[in-house]
């Protein structure tokens, strides 16, 4: 029975078979069956299909963003060196954005500003995005602000024939140079900069010990911005505090004497206290200047060579150059003059910092005026005070660095999250800031170990040679 059933389903396909090529000619020859005009037609469709596609790729490929889309930023730092000369401030640094940037409409505006960009974008292109986001969030990190200078320019000479006591430098000066440009008048909270740079200025030489002398010198107070005063204003710097040991009265009036006004003529002020401090030989006198301003010199001066003139004269002076809520432009120009007199630039964003900096000063020339009482517990206490300071200083740039890669790292998520960049573009660049903050972290702290060495073995060297100037002198 069962072979029956195999027989008639065989018989069935067998039948089928001429069925269906009947079915499949029908087709051919009936009004559906395509003619060889027709197939030609399908075949010019699917190519200019295919062109199309083709064509549309192309349009995509030279619709990629242009490099003039992006702004130029200088090249990734990739030394602790190059980080504290990088020529940019960020324009979102300075605090920690992590997941909130997504809601910070300022950071958000810049980043969507971006063209898209992927891994197979022109490589110029990519360079410049890379560069640019960096820039944004860069850190104002600084070389090791600590007073090593003043330490070096306090140097002790030989002790007298007839003292048994070690003497320093006669004298211990401080200048102070005052940009009163009329952007010094620019509000910072409900105070002008001036009117707070005036209040650190004023706590600073109040805290000098007496037996320090100091100076303010102000330029840019005279006339006004237009052009109508630029001479005017360029021709005048002024002593308003002549050096003398510090009198509150006099110091404070002085002080009164000038606003914020006019141009900035930083190169005639420098030169000025050059010619006036000639006398002050760095054989017999330690003489600091602070050059404070908030921007660029605007007289047509050179204040680069203006600032190297001075430090390579007999002066020998230790120079300590602010910028003051200063904008990038007038960051470069300040920072090549304290590379340029192997001085300190230190960029101060407030008032606090102002007065931080001009702390370490007191520090030092307190230093000074208890030298004699005790050489050997003064160089104690200067090895202490360079120890802490040099910590603060590691400590301080440890976290800026952090906080410059936090940002960096939520800025690629967010362009990511928003396709400005692609995932192999955000891996290449996430890789690279990386690599740059690990290896600039691992130098920092070669300069912090290296410097904490030089500090002991100075104090060890110093203590051991006043040890022995006290021998000979009791001889």
């Amino acid at each position: 029975m069962r072979n029956k059933h195999y027989i008639v389903l065989l018989l069935l396909f067998v039948m089928a078979i001429p069925i269906t090529a009947c079915n499949s000619n029908q087709d051919e020859e009936s009004g559906d069956r395509k003619s060889p005009e027709q197939h030609v037609e399908k075949k010019a469709e699917a190519n200019e299909s295919d062109e199309t596609k083709d064509s549309e790729r192309e349009e995509k490929q030279s619709e990629a963003p242009d490099t003039s889309d992006i702004p130029e930023a200088p090249p990734l730092a990739t030394t602790f060196e190059e980080v504290a000369d990088y020529p940019i401030i960020g324009k979102f640094s300075g605090e920690m954005h992590q997941k909130e940037l997504k809601d910070n409409k300022d950071i958000t505006e810049v980043l969507d500003a971006i063209p898209p960009l992927t891994i197979d974008s022109e490589k110029e292109t990519i360079e410049k995005a890379k560069r640019y986001i960096y820039s944004l969030f860069k850190e104002d990190l600084n070389k090791p602000n600590v007073p090593l200078d003043q330490w070096k320019s306090m140097q002790f000479g030989d002790p007298e024939s007839s003292s048994e006591k070690v003497h320093l430098k006669e004298s211990y000066n401080v200048a102070i140079l005052l940009d009163s440009s009329g952007s010094m008048g620019y509000m910072e909270g409900n105070e002008t900069r001036m009117a707070l740079a005036k209040e650190a200025i004023s706590q600073f030489a109040e805290n000098l010990p007496e037996q320090a002398n100091v100076s303010l010198r102000v330029f840019g107070h005279i006339g006004t911005g237009d052009d109508s005063d630029k001479e005017k204003s360029c021709s005048k710097v002024e002593e308003v505090y002549q050096l003398d040991h510090y009198d509150a009265d006099k110091f404070s009036k002085s002080l009164d004497r000038f606003e914020p006004a006019g141009w900035t003529p930083m190169t005639k002020a420098i030169k000025q206290v050059e010619k006036d401090f000639a006398l002050l030989d760095g054989k017999n006198n330690t003489t600091i200047i602070y050059v404070v301003s908030d921007g660029v010199e605007t007289c047509g001066g050179d204040p680069v060579a203006a600032i190297q003139s001075l430090d390579e004269s007999g002066i020998d002076p230790v120079i300590n150059i602010i910028g003051y809520q200063v904008d990038n432009e007038g960051l470069k120009q300040l920072k090549e003059m304290a590379k340029a007199s192997e001085g300190r630039y230190i960029n101060a964003k407030s008032q606090a910092d102002l007065t931080t900096e001009f702390e370490q000063t007191v520090d030092m020339s307190q230093l000074w005026r208890e030298w004699q009482s005790d050489s050997k517990d003064i160089i104690r206490d200067l090895h202490s005070t360079i120890k802490h300071q040099l910590y603060d200083w590691n400590n301080n740039e440890k976290k800026k660095q952090y906080r410059q890669q936090e940002n960096l790292k939520y800025a690629l998520k967010y362009l990511f999250d928003t396709e400005i960049i692609d995932h192999d573009l955000r891996s290449a660049f996430s890789d690279e800031y990386r690599g740059n903050y690990l290896d600039i972290s691992d130098e920092r702290g070669e300069i912090y170990s290296e410097l904490y060495d030089i500090n002991y073995e100075t104090y060890n060297d110093k203590f051991n040679e006043v040890e022995k100037r006290f021998e000979d002198a009791q001889e």
